[in-house]
């Protein structure tokens, strides 16, 4: 029978009908097993990039800016913008939202036009930001679960000097694409880090669920959600002593997995040494996980999820809307109902060829699942979490 699931932290219901598993599959195959070959590209070590910028022969990790980025902090070369205060759509100002003029009250709907004649249903703001390319290891052929766990240490370390670094911007968002499967247009072992001065529409989403739940019961969402799930354990698939991963009980990707640290965190930075450490070590595990599923580099796209870095004046008026330009604060807010926490979405459903597709009622009406949650924890509690699957003896 399909069931609805809601997930918490942005307020969407999740379709579970896993009698779809039991149809055959005569669709798209694709190789999902790429990765553990060496190659020379742009990021390896002393390579060319095509800025011209030479990289440094690199033993660690090496982090630097976008060559091609997606944000910038160049103001807007459109004539027909102007800016405006987002919570005035005919307010002219320094900063907020930018919409544009082309619309006149003559040629726009009566009702939606704003005081200074801008038709309300042409909007867009700006997107000033930063954006960087880190590499995990100078070994293109090694993803993270083949490296050691003081090599993963590194990662999660520079994973924290950049959320300080970064912490001038709003929000510090850092992901990893991995494998063609999902898009990435290098193989060799690396993330991205976004800094944003706007508020994005997924942490704008979870920050207004969390801040919610908080006020209405004085506890974080995810620390509580976490604490039933560890008195469960149907979904848990690695807990170590300071950090778990597991299925979300509203996953929408078949082998989804969400990361969330037992006490709280508002940001990667607020990790002591010994939390840092337990992340490499519970990483290498439940990744090794994911390659020993299906025998293959598994492919996902993933990314951690921190608290914006607000004022207090911010925090406390709510005047940062979704979408807004504000200025970022390095000494910002605690904020208690924030809790750190990474997402892992695998497009892998029934091999290493066969992928899931958000498609048809999934893209025109709700997001769907077949394979229960309880299930991919399960199947992913019994691969080997020790040993590689290219490591073991022949």
């Amino acid at each position: 029978m399909a069931t609805q699931r809601r997930n918490p932290l942005t307020g969407e219901w999740i379709l579970v009908s896993p009698n779809r598993l039991k149809r055959p599959w005569d669709g798209e195959k694709s190789a999902a097993g790429q990765g553990f070959s060496k190659v020379t590209s742009y990021l390896s070590p002393g390579a060319s990039r095509s800025n011209g910028a030479v990289n440094p022969d690199y033993t660690s990790t090496f982090t630097f800016p976008n060559d091609f980025p997606a944000l910038t902090r160049a103001a807007p070369s459109d004539p027909t913008l102007v800016r405006r205060a987002a919570n005035d759509p005919g307010e002219v100002s320094e900063s907020g939202v930018i919409s544009e003029t082309g619309e006149t009250p003559e040629s726009s709907p009566s009702g939606v036009t704003s005081p200074s004649g801008v038709c309300e249903l042409f909007q867009s703001a700006p997107a000033p930001g930063e954006c960087h390319v880190m590499c995990f290891t100078p070994h293109s052929h090694l993803s993270l679960p083949l490296l050691e766990v003081e090599d993963i240490r590194r990662v999660v370390q520079e994973w924290v000097r950049l959320s300080v670094q970064l912490s001038h911007n709003v929000t510090v968002q850092i992901f990893e694409n991995k494998g063609a499967m999902v898009g990435c247009s290098n193989p060799h072992p690396h993330c991205q880090i976004f800094g944003t001065d706007f508020l994005p529409h997924l942490i704008s989403l979870e920050d207004t669920h969390q801040r919610e739940f908080y006020s209405s019961h004085s506890a974080s969402l995810l620390l509580l959600y976490l604490q039933q799930e560890l008195l469960s354990g149907t979904r848990v698939v690695e807990e170590g002593r300071h950090w778990v991963a597991l299925v979300p009980y509203w996953a929408t990707w078949p082998f989804e997995m969400i990361v969330i640290p037992k006490r709280h965190m508002a940001r990667l930075r607020d990790m002591s040494d010994e939390e840092t450490e337990d992340l490499a070590g519970t990483m290498k595990r439940y990744l090794t996980r994911y390659d020993n599923l299906f025998e293959c580099s598994f492919p996902y796209s993933m990314g951690w999820h921190e608290a914006p870095n607000l004022k207090p004046e911010d925090e406390h008026s709510r005047q940062t809307e979704e979408g807004q330009t504000v200025e970022g604060q390095t000494d910002c807010c605690p904020m208690p109902y924030w809790q750190l926490h990474a997402h892992y979405y695998p497009p892998l459903l029934r091999s290493a060829t066969v992928k899931k597709h958000i498609a048809g009622f999934e893209l025109l009406g709700q997001l769907q699942r077949d394979l229960t949650p309880e299930e991919a924890a399960q199947r992913l509690r019994g691969c080997d979490a020790e040993v590689h699957f290219t490591k073991r003896d022949k």
